[in-house]
């Protein structure tokens, strides 16, 4: 669909959540419409075919004179024409509000109680009027932020005469280029639901969700696999293959739901002829929180602001040993606690990690990296609140670079601990209504913030903290906040930390499990007033400051690297941001 569906869900983000506004939408379908595009003279022997006949009857050549459906030129030939009707639209509308003439379908678009509600007028608030042309093929697509009857009635006039001006209008109704058909059952008509490019779209709520037969279709296939693998019965792979692209497709309103697929990407890459989900725990699992992803879609609609990232709310930094993890948690377009957090890891989990010395090792400092991330993100739910801010921003820094790669594709390769972090992250995601994460690499050596914390368990003997009191004090001492402000130690709970430790060991977790949070942990240190932006002042402790002076410290030595340093940083986080962007 290109960036049609993408521009769409941008346009309904921008509109405003909490206010009373509402995005109204209407769309307009070309009947036959390449055939309405003619052959120059000599082109239309390009599309000569002979028409099939019964044994014995003459032989028919048909050659046409329009455009033909088919042939791989066809759509952008088209579309050039769509497109230039959509630019002569956009045109008319950006003309003074009632200067159109009233279009002769236009009573098509005036039927709902919603268009009714409006006023026939609002003299003086034009000024607050948007809107949006899209086209995707021969469909084209309206959105817009009105607050009259007739700002909706200029956007359908100014629509459907550029549509004219490129198809010319029929005399004949039912052969007009505008599908009277279509505008018949109401999809002309301006509502504030409205299906569109196989979304169904809600612009009271602002919110999406894959339109009700697409998805119910979706579900009881996925619900037969299901109840017959008891059977040990296989699933045709050319079946398995298409039922994974429309559920991929229907993730576009459940990004979270991405992280789930990687049992099912690796059965992709194999191609075998059968796909046995008996023998697959992992890929059934997978499909069973697949199928629960899709039937809460419609209770639970995903907002459109959920769908675009944007500049961090909060910032998470996390680092990880064989001792244990830890990190720091700040407020950047939004205020929290500034907060420090550390988890050790048992005798028996470091004994798993692979190493030079222990190669049969199950763990890799990838998955111990990853599951210090999922760590950071359940504490961060409770320290900035997040579940009760829909679509709120969350950067992510590690300086693990496998950690980052899986958090950016919400998917995993080889590593199958990677695996199931990701399908717990999934659900946290969805259950708290995060907007897609931005996570940043850091250096190992410019991670000085998260470094004291994650061997504050003995590795370093300068930075061994036995209680919490005297990690608190040592991070002051060594952070110190501006204005005076202090610290607070974050102690995760025993449930926090055994889930995490529990995926990490793959044990088998269920879907109910983590759909509930776990039981927040204890803070320590006096709760001083919540801060933010202190991006930049994170970046200016890259480096830890040293006893005598020399070397880097926060002080004059590398003042002129921090310009340039947080011009990076911020340039890499809008950088993958705009990967997001139509």
């Amino acid at each position: 669909m290109g960036h049609a569906l993408k521009r769409v869900i941008y346009a309904m983000a921008e509109a405003d959540l909490a206010g009373d506004e509402k995005v109204f939408m209407a769309k307009w379908d070309i009947k036959d419409g390449f055939w309405r595009l003619d052959c120059r003279d000599g082109e239309e022997w390009n599309f000569a075919y002979v028409l099939p006949q019964e044994e014995g009857e003459p032989v028919r050549l048909v050659v046409p004179t329009s455009l033909q459906m088919g042939w791989i030129e066809s759509p952008p030939y088209f579309c050039a024409a769509s497109e230039t009707a959509r630019d002569v639209a956009q045109q008319y509308t950006e003309q003074a509000v009632g200067s159109m003439p009233t279009h002769k379908f236009l009573q098509y678009t005036k039927t709902s109680a919603e268009y009714a509600s409006l006023p026939e007028t609002t003299p003086g608030r034009e000024d607050g009027f948007k809107y949006m042309i899209e086209v995707y093929v021969d469909d084209f697509i309206s959105l817009a932020r009105a607050t009259s009857q007739a700002q909706l009635d200029h956007v359908a006039n100014s629509v459907m005469t550029g549509v004219h001006d490129v198809f010319p209008e029929d005399e004949v109704n039912k052969n007009d280029p505008l599908s009277l058909k279509k505008l018949l059952k109401e999809e002309g008509m301006w509502d504030v639901v409205k299906n569109i490019l196989g979304f169904t779209f809600d612009g009271d709520k602002k919110a999406m969700w894959l339109e009700d037969d697409k998805r119910n279709a979706i579900i009881t296939v996925v619900h037969g696999w299901i109840r017959h693998a008891k059977y040990r019965g296989g699933i045709p792979f050319e079946e398995f293959e298409s039922i994974i692209a429309k559920v991929r497709h229907a993730f576009t309103a459940i990004p979270a739901g991405n992280a789930l697929l990687s049992p099912c990407n690796r059965m992709l890459r194999m191609r075998p002829s059968f796909v046995y989900l008996h023998r697959n725990q992992e890929l059934l699992d997978a499909l069973v929180d697949i199928r629960s992803f899709l039937r809460e879609s419609v209770s639970i609609p995903t907002l459109c602001r959920e769908l675009v990232p944007g500049h961090p709310d909060y910032i998470g930094v996390k680092d990880a040993s064989g001792h244990g993890v830890g990190g720091i948690i700040v407020g950047e377009h939004m205020p929290c606690p500034p907060t420090v957090f550390r988890m050790p890891f048992s005798q028996e989990i470091r004994d798993d990690l692979v190493s030079f010395k222990n190669r049969q090792g199950r763990i890799t400092n990838s998955d111990l990296e990853f599951a210090g991330l999922l760590l950071l993100w359940l504490i961060m739910e409770d320290v900035c609140k997040l579940g009760k801010t829909p679509g709120c921003h969350v950067g992510l820094y590690s300086d693990n670079t496998p950690t980052v790669h899986w958090v950016q594709k919400l998917a995993s390769r080889s590593s199958k601990v990677a695996m199931q972090l990701l399908r717990c992250l999934a659900f946290r995601l969805k259950i708290v209504k995060a907007s897609p994460l931005t996570p940043l690499h850091v250096a190992g050596v410019r991670n000085a913030l998260t470094d004291i914390p994650s061997r504050s368990f003995g590795s370093e003997p300068k930075w061994l903290c036995e209680t919490d009191a005297q990690l608190l004090t040592l991070f002051n001492k060594t952070f110190p906040l501006p204005n005076q402000a202090s610290w607070q130690v974050y102690r995760p709970s025993k449930e926090q930390c055994t889930r995490v430790i529990s995926v990490l060991q793959m044990r088998r977790t269920t879907a109910d499990e983590w759909q509930r949070p776990p039981k927040p942990g204890k803070v320590y240190g006096a709760t001083g007033s919540d801060m933010s932006h202190l991006w930049d002042w994170t970046l200016s402790w890259r480096w830890l400051p040293t006893a005598t002076g020399s070397g880097h410290s926060q002080v004059s030595p590398h003042e002129h690297e921090l310009d340039s340093l947080v011009e990076g940083e911020r340039f890499k986080a809008a950088q993958y941001q705009a990967s997001f962007h139509p």
